[in-house]
């Protein structure tokens, strides 16, 4: 393409889970990919990856440089670590240009970004966060069984998530930062035996770099071992400027194969989904990936014609 020296089947962005399933699979099937990483993972304060078989417990940084040693077999597949500008459709092909003004060609783009976290503003909050402070039960859950645990969020989102850290511990408290509930979900929450507290957070105190109490605005503290935050994320700049349809939570919609609204653009991991497990972003990589080949297989530039394409002078 004229001005645009690099040529690829396909351009996935974002180099976690998702990205990376999509990748291997991709390259096995011998399509020429690039993978754009800005080398800041949204679990990168985790200290170990949960639910996935065979890897419980693996650094999510030493899951990234396995999969990528794995990948060295497969010639086809690159990677560039760097910054995504800008990602958008021309001449029917999607073109992806990075901050030091390179730019690829592709035939079909996965999104596997991921989402960008909000945080509730809380004097303490910052330097727990990922040590004393998560977002998924079932991430962290198991290490903190049996110990008293707190539950930071408000409305519906917070009367249906801190019944499911009953699971882990009988002392689990809602804490909602000075706001009220409705009648009927605090009715519910009292009748599983979770106690509420609504007046504001001051600071989360800490001790030897541990959660070990909140201290609130009327003077009063609560001993805790860990708190739990409902999830408040958002789509990253890039992937809202898209205009893709979204679900009614604010997710990417995508179709049983991971295809968006946008032709010849696939999306997986947790910008499609409540669910934000590993395992499950891998999978929703793999599955998007089948789909792009089959895509390119049937109706796309063969592989042949790529590497023409990127060879020519």
């Amino acid at each position: 393409m004229p001005g645009h020296e690099n040529v690829v089947d396909v351009v996935v962005v974002g180099g976690g889970p998702a990205g990376l399933a999509a990748a291997l699979c991709l390259g096995r099937a011998r399509r020429s990919v690039l993978v754009i990483d800005n080398g800041s993972p949204r679990h990168a304060v985790a200290e170990g990856v949960h639910n996935f078989l065979t890897r419980e417990g693996i650094p999510p940084s030493a899951l990234r440089t396995v999969a990528w040693e794995q990948m060295r077999t497969y010639p086809s597949v690159s990677r560039y670590d760097g910054t995504l500008v800008s990602l958008e459709q021309r001449d029917g092909r999607w073109i992806a240009a990075c901050e030091n003004g390179e730019s690829w060609a592709a035939d079909a783009a996965l999104l596997a970004t991921g989402v960008v976290d909000q945080h509730p503003v809380i004097r303490g909050y910052d330097a727990l966060w990922g040590h004393s402070i998560f977002h998924c039960p079932y991430c962290h859950g198991w290490e903190v069984r049996d110990q008293p645990l707190a539950v930071l969020g408000q409305g519906s989102a917070v009367a249906q998530y801190a019944p499911l850290l009953t699971s882990w511990s009988d002392d689990v408290v809602v804490c909602t930062n000075g706001r009220l509930l409705e009648p009927d979900q605090e009715e519910e929450l009292s009748a599983r035996g979770l106690e509420i507290r609504t007046a504001p957070i001051a600071e989360l105190e800490a001790k030897n770099g541990k959660l070990d109490s909140i201290r609130f605005d009327d003077g009063t503290r609560l001993a805790r071992h860990t708190l739990f935050v409902v999830p408040s994320p958002r789509l990253p700049t890039l992937v809202a400027d898209l205009r893709l349809d979204l679900d009614e939570p604010g997710f990417v919609r995508i179709d049983d194969d991971g295809a968006t609204s946008a032709p010849e653009l696939w999306a997986a991991g947790d910008l499609t989904s409540r669910r934000h497990q590993v395992i499950e972003a891998a999978a929703q990589g793999l599955r998007a990936a089948m789909s792009i080949n089959r895509r390119l297989a049937f109706g796309g530039f063969s592989r042949r014609e790529h590497v023409e394409a990127r060879d020519a002078p």
